[in-house]
C-alpha cells in the first residue's frame, strides 16, 4: 500500500497506525528502541463497499480511493487522505458521497480501523465530544534510563458510524492534530487548538495550502521523457523519502521510511551514503536537516567511542541511531560493535554539503564539530605497526555484512582516511588547530591493493567470497578513490561476479554509475534497469530485495536515484565546480535535472541526446560565479541577478529542449 506523510507524521493509508518521527519506545539495544506505534486517528472505512479506483497523486501527496457501495447501484464514495505539508502536526481525511442522482439519498456506515491498543503508550482518552476524540499518553520505556518519556497527544474528528447525503453530493471532512513533548510543553492543549482552529477552516484552503508545500518542494526535481515507467519510478522514490523528512524536525530517516517500523526506525549508514545524497544535490535544507540530526547526537556518539574497553576518543556514531544517539542495534548483531565506517559515512557527507552549499557560517558551528569528532575517533582505534610503519584498522564489519570481523577493510579503511584529510582541511580553512596525526595516519593507512590481479581485495584475507551488496565498488563511486581506469574496471568485473543476486539493489545503481563513468552505456543498461526492478505496482513501493524484505524501502530509492543523476547525470561535486557528463537513459528522448542547488544558485540541466543545456534559474545575493566542467571543456556561468544566464556547450540550445 501507499503512504502519505509530511516528514514529522506518516501512515500507511487504510492500516491501524501512524508513527511520529523522533518518537521511540524502547530500551536502547535490549528491546530494541523502536518506533513507537500511535493507533490510526483516520483509518476509515466504509461498509459494504469495494473499492474500484486508486491513485496516488505524488505532485500534490494526496492518496484516493473510489468505492462503489452494494446498496446504492450507480453512487460511488470517494475518499482522500494528505498528511499536511506546511501544517506538519495535521492529518486530513475528506469522504465525499457521489449518489447515482441528485435527488437520491446515500446513507454509509463509517468504521476506524485503530486496531488494538498500542503496547507502547498509556494512553487515555480524554475531551470527547459528539465530534471530536482525543487522546494522550507516555511512551513506555525511554530509550536510555534517564532520557524522557515521550508525551504525544491527538485530537481528532470522532468517526460517526453512518454518514448521510441528500441533495447530490455530501463531503464529510475529518482532521487529525497530533503533538509531543518535544516540540510543546502542553501537547494536550496543543493539539485541541490547532484541532478547533482546523475545524474552523475551509478544507479548500488547508488543502491548497499544502499543495503548495509539496509545489515548493517540486521546483526542484528530475525529468525524463519517453519513459512512463522510469519517471515514474524516479517521481515515486523522491516522493517516499520526501514524505519521510522535513526540514524544522531534525529527526533524520530510516530504511524503512516514516510510514513503518522498518528496521525499528533507525537512522543507518543508508541515510548519509544512499539518500542523503540526492538531498544535498536538489533539497539542501532538508540535507541540513539530517546533518543536524546527527550534529544533536554527538554526545551519544561520544558515549559510544567511550563504551569500549580501552575507551575510544571523539565522535564514534552509532550503527544504528534513534532517539539519544547512542547505540541501538539489537545486541543479537555484531554490526552494532563492529560496522565503524558510518563515522567516516557521515564525516564524507559533511563533505558533500559543504561543497555544494558553500556555507561556512554551517559548516563551523555545526559540520566542524562533527568531522573533528570523526577524526579524534579514527586517531584513536588505529593500530600502529613499528615493523611495517602502517596503520591498520582491525576487527570490523565492512558494507558487505557477509564479513564479520576482519581487519582492514578497505572501504572503512578509505573513509576514515578521508575522514582525517578533510578534517585537516577544514581546520586550516577555519585556522583551527590540526592534529598532525590525522594528516601522519592519512598518508600511512594500509589501503589492501593485490598487484599481481589489479584489485582492491574488499578486507585483508579475502579470497573471492560471495558479498552481500556493493563494498569495494564504492571506492569509484561516491568516494571517487585516486586510481586507474583500469583498477575501476577490474574493481567493477571481479566484484560483479562475486555480489549476492538477492541482495539490496543499490548495488546495481552502483554498477550501472561505475560502466557509464568508464563510458560504457550499454554495460550500464541492464544494470540500471535491475536498480529499480524492486520497485512493486501499483505505487512503486521499493522492497528491499526482489523477494520482499523491508517494504517502503527508501534506501532502494536512494541508491536508484544516484544511478540516475550521478550515472547518466555525470554530475560529480568539487569544491572548484560540479563536472556534468549527461547521458540519455535508454529508451529516453529528454533528460533533465531541474533546480541542482550549489553554492547560492539553482540551476537547470538536461539533454536531448544531441545538446546539453545548462541554465541558471535562480541566484541568492552575493552567490559567486559557477564552474561546471563538461566534456568540451570548463565554462563559467555568471551569476548576476536578476538576469537569466545561460551557456552554450556542444551544439547547445538556450531553451529548454
Amino acid at each position: 500500500m501507499a503512504s502519505v506523510g509530511n516528514g514529522y507524521l506518516a501512515t500507511i493509508v487504510g492500516t491501524n497506525t501512524q508513527y511520529i518521527s523522533g518518537v521511540f519506545n524502547g530500551l536502547n539495544t535490549r528491546d530494541p528502541s523502536h518506533r513507537a506505534r500511535i493507533p490510526a486517528t483516520l483509518a476509515i472505512t466504509v461498509a459494504e463497499s469495494t473499492p474500484y479506483a486508486c491513485a496516488l497523486d505524488l505532485q500534490n501527496g494526496i492518496y484516493y480511493r473510489r468505492s462503489t457501495v452494494s446498496k446504492y447501484p450507480g453512487a460511488y464514495v470517494e475518499q482522500k487522505w494528505y498528511v499536511h505539508r506546511t501544517l506538519r502536526n495535521v492529518a486530513v481525511h475528506v469522504l465525499t458521497l457521489h449518489p447515482a442522482s441528485s435527488s437520491a439519498p446515500i446513507t454509509v456506515s463509517l468504521s476506524n480501523n485503530a486496531g488494538s491498543p498500542s503496547s507502547d503508550f498509556n494512553f487515555t482518552a480524554t475531551n470527547t465530544t459528539n465530534t471530536q476524540t482525543a487522546m494522550n499518553g507516555y511512551i513506555l520505556v525511554p530509550e536510555e534510563p534517564g532520557s524522557p518519556h515521550v508525551h504525544v497527544a491527538l485530537s481528532y474528528s470522532k468517526t460517526p458510524a453512518t454518514f448521510t447525503g441528500t441533495n447530490g453530493n455530501a463531503t464529510w471532512v475529518a482532521y487529525s492534530v497530533a503533538y509531543t513533548s518535544l516540540e510543546e510543553q502542553d501537547p494536550v492543549a496543543a493539539a485541541h487548538t490547532q484541532y478547533v482552529d482546523m475545524t474552523q477552516a475551509a478544507e479548500q484552503d488547508v488543502e491548497a495550502a499544502h499543495k503548495q508545500g509539496w509545489a515548493q518542494l517540486w521546483v526542484s526535481g528530475i525529468e525524463v521523457g519517453g519513459d512512463l515507467h522510469l519517471a515514474q519510478a524516479i517521481n515515486s522514490s523522491l516522493y517516499y523519502i520526501l514524505s519521510s523528512v522535513r526540514d524544522d524536525w531534525h529527526y533524520s530517516l530510516s530504511p524503512g521510511g516514516l510510514a513503518s517500523n522498518g528496521y525499528n526506525g533507525h537512522s543507518f549508514w543508508d541515510v548519509e551514503t544512499w539518500m542523503f545524497p540526492s538531498l544535498a544535490l536538489l533539497y539542501q535544507d532538508l540535507a541540513s536537516s539530517v546533518l543536524q540530526y546527527r550534529f544533536d547526537r554527538i554526545p551519544g556518539a561520544q558515549a559510544k567511542a567511550k563504551s569500549y574497553t580501552p575507551p575510544y576518543a571523539g565522535a564514534m556514531f552509532p550503527w544504528e541511531s534513534a532517539f539519544t544517539g547512542q547505540e541501538v542495534c539489537p545486541s543479537s548483531a555484531p554490526t552494532g560493535q563492529l560496522e565503524q565506517h558510518i563515522s567516516g559515512d557521515i564525516a564524507y557527507a559533511v563533505r558533500l554539503y559543504w561543497f555544494l552549499s558553500g556555507d561556512d557560517a554551517w559548516m563551523k558551528s555545526v559540520g566542524w564539530p562533527i568531522v573533528q569528532g570523526v577524526a579524534e575517533f579514527y586517531t584513536s582505534r588505529v593500530v600502529y605497526n613499528a615493523t611495517s610503519r602502517l596503520y591498520s584498522i582491525n576487527g570490523v564489519i565492512p558494507p558487505d555484512e557477509y564479513a564479520v570481523n576482519v581487519n582492514n577493510s578497505v572501504y572503512t579503511n578509505v573513509v576514515a582516511v578521508y575522514s582525517l584529510q578533510f578534517a585537516t582541511q577544514v581546520a586550516n580553512h577555519f585556522q583551527q588547530p590540526a592534529d598532525p596525526k590525522w594528516s601522519e595516519i592519512a598518508s600511512s593507512m594500509i589501503i589492501p591493493f593485490d598487484t599481481k590481479q589489479q584489485i582492491h581485495p574488499e578486507f585483508e584475507g579475502y579470497h573471492g567470497q560471495t558479498i552481500k551488496q556493493a563494498d569495494v565498488v564504492l571506492l569509484g563511486y561516491p568516494l571517487a578513490w585516486n586510481m586507474s581506469q583500469t583498477v575501476l574496471r577490474n574493481d567493477l568485473e571481479y566484484y560483479s561476479a562475486r555480489t549476492d543476486s538477492n541482495g539490496p539493489a543499490m548495488t546495481y545503481g552502483i554498477h550501472a554509475v561505475l560502466w557509464l563513468q568508464l563510458g560504457e552505456a550499454q554495460n550500464a543498461a541492464s544494470l540500471f534497469e535491475r536498480s529499480y526492478a524492486n520497485i512493486q505496482a501499483p505505487f512503486c513501493v521499493w522492497t528491499e530485495t526482489p523477494q520482499g524484505g523491508t517494504t517502503n524501502f527508501i534506501t532502494g530509492a536512494g541508491g536508484f536515484l544516484q544511478a540516475v543523476w550521478a550515472g547518466y547525470g555525470g554530475v560529480r561535486v568539487a569544491q572548484d565546480g560540479v563536472t556534468v557528463d549527461m547521458t540519455l537513459p535508454e529508451g529516453t528522448s529528454l533528460f533533465a535535472l531541474r533546480g541542482v542547488q550549489y553554492v547560492g544558485s539553482d540551476l537547470y540541466l538536461a539533454t536531448d541526446g544531441v545538446s546539453l543545456y545548462m541554465r541558471v534559474l535562480s541566484v541568492s545575493q552575493g552567490a559567486p560565479s559557477l564552474t561546471v566542467h563538461t566534456g568540451q571543456g570548463t565554462h563559467t556561468l555568471t551569476t548576476n541577478p536578476p538576469k537569466l544566464q545561460k551557456e552554450r556547450v556542444q551544439n547547445v540550445g538556450t531553451e529548454n529542449p
